[in-house]
């Protein structure tokens, strides 16, 4: 009989820990459920993107698509209606014969790698400053003739 007893004792333990797992299965997933919940209607955190408002201040805009290939868009320098092509010491020349060398924007397309885009704005910010600009401005590239609103990539003072 006290074997029995001790049996039926043991079932009653065991259901009364079953039931109990199983509510703190269903608070813990309850409570997982509102978490999740909680941050998928969150707005994500997006970075601010500063950009381009300063074209009319700049002495010198260039759109640049490689040393063989630029286009001086301030001052506008056309042929037949269309801006010129320049090569890379074509420009600087240009911007070494401006009086004035408060700010230089350089337009730049989207590079396949971080290391390509570094080496030329490196490029560009180094002979810049060497010939007197006191600002360069670098803006990433559109498919727009605009220049207003496009987003800095970086800045040298």
């Amino acid at each position: 009989m006290a074997a029995t007893a001790l049996a039926s004792q043991r079932r009653l333990v065991g259901r009364r820990i079953a039931n109990g797992g199983s509510i703190n299965i269903k608070v813990s997933a309850s409570l997982l459920f509102i978490v999740l919940l909680a941050t998928a209607c969150s707005t994500p955190q997006t970075s601010q993107v500063v950009r381009f408002h300063e074209q009319d201040q700049a002495n010198i805009i260039v759109r640049y698509y490689s040393d063989e290939t630029s286009y001086v868009v301030k001052p506008q320098k056309t042929e037949g209606g269309f801006l010129s092509i320049f090569r890379r010491g074509d420009v600087l020349d240009m911007a070494r014969k401006l009086p004035d060398r408060e700010l230089a924007v350089v337009i730049l397309i989207h590079y396949p790698s971080q290391d390509t885009a570094d080496a030329v704005r490196t490029k560009w910010e180094s002979q810049l400053t060497v010939l007197g600009y006191q600002r360069a401005v670098f803006l990433r590239g559109s498919n727009s003739s605009q220049i207003g609103g496009l987003p800095i990539l970086g800045q040298v003072d």
